[in-house]
């Protein structure tokens, strides 16, 4: 029952308090280097390269023995390139 609990209850509410720290905790870092010159696509860029260095390892921890790889890897490099390309018409 206790873990029943924590998987409806606890763990929702904390993945959401510590996505709003990470959330917070980038606007701050944004805001300082920004305020030092760094440009929006060179920390964008080291943001998302950050993001996938951490995320990596997940893939092996976590391996899919499916037959759609090819397919996930084709959405994937779509999604990745896709909202690289959308991003830099906003901000030119």
């Amino acid at each position: 029952m206790a873990r029943r609990y924590c998987y409806n209850d606890v763990l929702p509410l904390t993945a959401m308090v510590a996505i709003e720290c990470t959330n917070v905790g980038l606007n701050v870092l944004f805001k300082k280097a920004t305020s030092k010159g760094m440009s929006y696509f060179i920390f964008i860029t080291y943001t998302y390269a950050i993001g996938a260095l951490l995320l990596l390892p997940l893939s092996f921890l976590f391996p899919s023995y499916d037959h759609s790889t090819p397919l996930k890897i084709c959405l994937f490099v779509v999604q990745w390139t896709g909202a690289s390309l959308f991003e830099i018409p906003l901000w030119l």
